[in-house]
């Protein structure tokens, strides 16, 4: 298993061209879909997700044998991994997990992975507008500047203010939805979803 963590694409995994492209449609239909739904109703539909889970690992499996299943195995494993513990402390929904499951099993461990990162940034531009729109911004705002003063007075990490955001929905899907076209731009334009290389 060591192994398919040194690769880093669906072509180093042994994937031909023409499944990593049909693979990557399905992605873009699956993240339209889904930033859509999370967006607009703030859901991510297991209907759309389940699909994708199982195609996902069946199709790297045909593409790629053993190996292709083993890897979108593991891109599924990471995928789960990533959002499980924030899902367990109730900061994540159950679809945001499921999506990045989904993500995994399409693309692998490190795409699942980077687009995570990617999705992280997105979601940290995207909630400025979103929450000015709400006219909580500057609470928001206020509050991360009195606990980081707080903690500086301190030297500890005092408790949690309390939250000025009186709506439980945020668009984390949609951010993540965000990462994930940013990851596979990178990976159309390099070869890998990494904007570098070592």
């Amino acid at each position: 298993m060591g192994d398919l963590f040194a690769k880093w694409s669906s072509a180093e995994a042994g994937l031909p061209q023409s499944g990593a492209w049909i693979l990557d449609a399905m992605l873009l239909a699956l993240l339209a879909v889904c930033a859509y739904t999370d967006g607009t109703q703030g859901k991510i539909y297991n209907k759309y997700t389940f699909p994708a889970m199982l195609l996902g690992v069946g199709l790297n499996g045909m593409f790629g044998g053993v190996e292709g299943l083993k890897w979108a195995g593991l891109g599924w494993a990471v995928g789960m991994g990533i959002q499980w513990v924030p899902f367990m402390l109730g900061l994540a929904k159950a679809g945001d997990v499921k999506l990045l499951a989904a993500v995994g099993a399409l693309k692998g461990w490190a795409f699942c992975g980077f687009g995570f990162l990617y999705g992280s940034v997105a979601f940290a531009v995207l909630i400025l507008p979103w929450l000015a729109r709400r006219g909580q911004l500057k609470e928001v705002g206020s509050n991360i500047a009195g606990y980081a003063k707080l903690a500086a007075v301190t030297a500890s990490a005092p408790d949690a203010p309390a939250p000025v955001v009186t709506k439980k929905f945020v668009p984390w899907g949609v951010g993540l939805c965000m990462g994930f076209f940013i990851a596979l731009g990178i990976e159309l334009a390099t070869g890998r979803a990494l904007w570098f290389r070592w």
